[in-house]
């Protein structure tokens, strides 16, 4: 146990983000999948939090055959994720239904689990509206009549999507990351040859997966606080960004932009098993920033 304690605090100074990021799914190359590597861990950081506000949500779009589902399976291999095809949750009831008598559904099954849910934009309606409440509130409801029963799901989601516009708004803004991933072109693919193959054999990224997985368990029962005297200039980091920044944020909701990085903050602190600083805001603020210059240039092409 000692000798854990060690390591982790290691891992700690080495800047745990960017370390142990590393370790998930590894063999997906490009860019953007450092970023993504990222998100899914600050995501995993606040898993045992049990707070509402604290979950974070992560989307990926794009082409078939860009490692959409190559991630959706390494997260299943790694953090036991369930994977959910979204186009036949209307088979199944992704959120249930209320024709002979209340039935909870999918989510309300995978309560306090993360749901991988390949293929989003084929998602029926119905099933939209209920994993947009229980993303945003932990729980769903169904009503039949004069009848109406609450179900709580608290679930984190990873999801892929070929289309982002046939996703509704109001469930596009439940997510905090959402990342257009491409196909590489030729000369990048054999750039990153080394990598798939080292990662696919070697006994590094098993060890760092187990490290990774330890470590998590580690930072589980901590939680983060802000000092008082910080707020005040929080809020003046907040106002800043929104006033300066070129990137586009006028359609982005206050849920997705000030909440989404306060929420990003607090993760990127428990990750390191601190107490959030300004710091952490400005690395939120950064971190935001950054994907959604890439989401607006992506949906503007």
């Amino acid at each position: 146990m000692e000798e854990l304690e060690e390591l982790f605090e290691k891992v700690k100074e080495k800047k745990p983000l960017d370390f142990l990021s590393q370790f998930i799914a590894p063999h997906l190359i490009g860019e953007e999948w450092a970023d993504i590597r990222k998100a899914i861990l600050l995501m995993m950081a606040t898993r045992n939090d049990g707070a509402q506000r604290m979950r974070l949500h992560t989307l990926l779009w794009g082409a078939a055959g860009t490692g959409k589902s190559e991630l959706l399976l390494a997260l299943q291999e790694i953090f036991g994720g369930i994977i959910v095809n979204a186009e036949h949750t209307s088979k199944v009831g992704l959120v249930g239904d209320a024709r002979g008598g209340m039935t909870a559904g999918l989510l309300a099954d995978y309560d306090e689990n993360l749901v991988l849910l390949d293929e989003l934009d084929k998602m029926s309606g119905k099933d939209m509206t209920g994993l947009l409440q229980a993303m945003e509130e932990g729980a769903y409801t169904i009503v039949k009549g004069k009848h109406r029963e609450r179900f709580k799901a608290e679930v984190r989601v990873v999801a892929t999507a070929n289309n982002i516009n046939k996703i509704t708004k109001p469930l596009l803004d439940r997510f905090d990351f959402i990342f257009k991933v491409k196909t590489m072109p030729r000369e990048e693919r054999a750039k990153g040859v080394k990598t798939i193959v080292e990662n696919f054999f070697g006994e590094n990224t098993k060890m760092g997966i187990n490290v990774l997985r330890e470590y998590l368990k580690w930072i589980d029962d901590g939680t983060a606080y802000i000092k008082e005297e910080d707020t005040p200039v929080v809020i003046n980091m907040l106002k800043k960004y929104i006033l300066l920044t070129k990137t586009a944020i006028d359609e982005v909701s206050y849920r997705n932009l000030e909440l989404s990085i306060l929420r990003i903050a607090y993760a990127m602190a428990k990750l390191e098993k601190k107490n959030i600083s300004t710091h952490h805001v400005e690395e939120a603020i950064i971190f935001k920033d950054r994907m959604l210059r890439r989401l607006v240039g992506e949906i503007e092409k």
